[in-house]
């Protein structure tokens, strides 16, 4: 079967073609246009429709010789639907957890669950907002390719540095960031360094009121290595986790993560024994558990295993496995 994967959302898209061409399978990507910021303004739109035609017009081409599209992200069908092509869907996170709820695109999101002939979530919560439209929907869990990320270098300081991988906003926490960065200072003073990205629209609060050293928006190479630095990493405050702590577990830095227990019951691989301080607890226990676990490794506890679990459960390899099982099963070749 030859697939098309369209969109690159946070590098999975390249990251299943990769791994599927190494063992043989006909799969390809194709990502979505990008508006230069370069740009002048007054040439901005023309240049953008444009870009979005010639798109367009490799998507038909490249779509002409597939036998199914796997769209990444339910707002994208907006620009793939007009082939009638088969699809499945990949939900990534913000296309069904926000944008089903809001006026502007709520039919297109769930007409593109709908119509989809398999729907895949990439986080446990995102079951939530998609079973209903799509029963059969399954977990198809982000994935982290470890051999791009170093092993810890256990950088010493004169202070414990505490790292936040996630920006600084409400998908990823908003308020209850802020309210551990709180209780952070509080318990701790100005006994730990707290760094984090210049990125979100907390993140000058997280700067100014409790001073979170930020750092620029960095290279993914260079990223990689800012988690790998760490005394400890705190996730985001979601309860459930996304790219940025899996790739954090799997430098080997100890992951301070407070997670939903609703969501991680161990009924998929993914959500049981997951390697982390903090571990599952009920939804009005994040805050509490996070900071327990951030104390306990101050005190010198440490998570072992976590470059191995995510290798295990979250790979390349077991991506292209589950999801060639997913396709097998359609009966489009």
């Amino acid at each position: 079967m030859k697939v098309l994967h369209v969109n690159d959302v946070a590098r999975i898209g390249s990251a299943l073609v990769r791994q599927a061409r190494s063992v043989g399978l006909d799969w390809d990507l194709y990502d979505t246009a990008r508006v230069d910021p370069r740009w002048s303004p007054r040439t901005r739109a023309f240049r953008r429709a444009l870009r979005g035609a010639a798109w367009e017009a490799g998507l038909a081409r490249r779509a002409l010789s597939a036998d199914l599209l796997d769209v990444h992200g339910a707002t994208v069908t907006a620009h793939t639907r007009w082939l009638r092509r088969p699809y499945v869907l990949h939900l990534h996170g913000t296309d069904i957890r926000v944008r089903r709820y809001e006026a502007p695109y709520k039919e297109l999101v769930e007409r593109a669950v709908r119509e989809a002939r398999d729907v895949y979530y990439t986080t446990p919560d995102l079951a939530d907002h998609v079973l209903d439209l799509a029963p059969g929907a399954t977990l198809q869990p982000v994935i982290v390719d470890v051999r791009e990320l170093p092993v810890v270098s256990g950088e010493a300081g004169s202070r414990p540095r505490i790292l936040f991988p996630s920006r600084w906003d409400a998908a990823k926490g908003g308020a209850m960031q802020l309210r551990l960065l709180a209780a952070l200072r509080e318990e701790f003073g100005d006994a730990v360094e707290l760094e984090g990205l210049d990125w979100g629209e907390n993140a000058a609060a997280a700067a100014h009121d409790y001073g979170v050293l930020l750092q620029p928006r960095m290279s993914h190479s260079d990223y990689a290595r800012w988690l790998g630095s760490g005394t400890l990493a705190v996730g985001q405050m979601t309860g459930y986790m996304s790219i940025s702590e899996l790739e954090v577990i799997a430098t080997g830095t100890t992951t301070v993560m407070a997670l939903n227990s609703r969501w991680y019951d161990g009924s998929h691989p993914t959500t049981g024994d997951v390697p982390v301080l903090g571990g599952a607890v009920d939804a009005d226990r994040l805050l509490e558990a996070t900071v327990e676990g951030v104390r306990q490794g101050l005190e010198g506890v440490r998570v072992s295993g976590g470059r191995e679990w995510v290798a295990t459960h979250h790979s390349p390899e077991c991506a292209v496995q589950r999801l060639q099982t997913r396709f097998d099963k359609l009966g489009l070749a």
